[in-house]
């Protein structure tokens, strides 16, 4: 079986902190939370200790299966559905949302975030190139009609 991404969350912590690198802990747990600073500082501290970090919403089992239920739709492109069930989950608000979102996606499936960036930026050129065309061509036109 598969561990959550709680867990899998909660070890990726631990490594940092095991390893010395406290700040890269926060760090991830504020991407994977959208927690404030010092926020995300008390939970790792509390983690660093063996102890569980607060939840400002109680998490429950409901929750975490809900949690699990994001990850689900981020795995299987569904980035929508995955912020929508996150929102449900947390009761935080949709920039807060897309951005754990977006952390999460990149961590389950950074080659789909690398090639959506690559698609994005050939269309950027694109549209640039066409505007280019566009605005030659229609310089020649006012040109032509001048003359």
């Amino acid at each position: 079986m598969a561990e959550s991404p709680l867990q899998q969350l909660l070890d990726d912590i631990r490594a940092h902190l095991a390893a010395g690198r406290k700040i890269e802990a926060i760090k991830l747990y504020r991407e994977a939370t959208g927690a404030g600073l010092a926020e995300a500082k008390e939970a790792v501290e509390l983690i660093e200790a063996g102890r569980p970090p607060k939840s400002g919403s109680n998490a429950s089992l409901g929750e975490d299966q809900a949690l699990q239920g994001v990850s689900d739709f981020v795995l299987r492109g569904r980035k929508i559905e995955a912020i929508k069930r996150y929102r449900e989950a947390t009761g935080v608000g949709l920039k807060e949302a897309k951005d754990v979102v977006d952390a999460l996606e990149r961590q389950l499936n950074p080659a789909a975030v690398l090639a959506r960036d690559a698609a994005m930026r050939r269309t950027l050129r694109f549209v640039v190139l066409a505007l280019v065309i566009l605005a030659g061509a229609l310089g020649l036109v006012v040109a032509m009609s001048q003359s």
